[in-house]
């Protein structure tokens, strides 16, 4: 089972929902998430439920007790791909994760300098409602994606809460970011990600 992590102060819904479509595609997969917005995507109130084959928790605390249960449970349901979504949980456990990062400067508080050597598979990115004109803020040896929220996006998370449907996002900025992050833990090479992120769906069951 291979753990992976989207972790910052922003929306990471339009990152995580094609991610979440791709990963299912590829393999058997999980969401872990402390984002109550995520029950938008299943019919009822409970904290638990599924989209498209995904299994979705939602974990008002993400207390590493709790945490350990689900992966557990994961485990068991040969679970390939569980994926972690907070605004602040992040752990050393996680074998890839995706950084989202204040203007480019810090990552919940910390400098990016001081957590790099932390995380061996990271990539940072910012995502934001205007551009950071300022390129030079961030470390000179860290690649920082930069997206900036498009009404697109709006319609995007709209069309896929409504249908609950986990539809594929063709936006490239977005594309090269997941692929940069998770490529790697799918064992495939970037631009063939890129592919799976577009990729018909030809059966939802697992």
């Amino acid at each position: 089972m291979i753990k992976l992590a989207i972790t910052g102060k922003a929306d990471k819904r339009v990152l995580a929902y094609p991610f979440m479509r791709a990963c299912s595609i590829a393999g058997r997969t999980w969401v872990v998430t402390d984002d109550a917005a995520y029950k938008r995507l299943y019919s009822g109130k409970d904290n638990y439920g599924e989209i498209e084959g995904v299994k979705i928790y939602v974990l008002p605390t993400m207390s590493m007790e709790n945490i350990l249960k689900i992966e557990e449970l994961a485990i068991k349901d040969e679970t390939e791909y569980l994926i972690f979504i907070s605004d602040s949980y992040i752990s050393k456990d996680m074998q890839y994760n995706l950084l989202l990062c204040e203007q480019n400067t810090t990552f919940l508080g910390n400098s990016i300098e001081d957590i790099i050597e932390d995380y061996e598979n990271a990539a940072f990115g910012t995502l934001t409602l205007t551009p950071n004109k300022n390129k030079r803020l961030d470390p000179k040896e860290v690649h920082m994606h930069q997206i900036v929220w498009k009404p697109d996006y709006s319609f995007y998370l709209f069309r896929v809460e409504q249908l609950r449907q986990l539809l594929p996002l063709k936006d490239k900025t977005v594309s090269i970011l997941l692929g940069d992050a998770f490529a790697a833990a799918l064992n495939i090479k970037p631009e063939e990600f890129q592919k799976l992120l577009k990729r018909k769906r030809y059966s939802f069951s697992k």
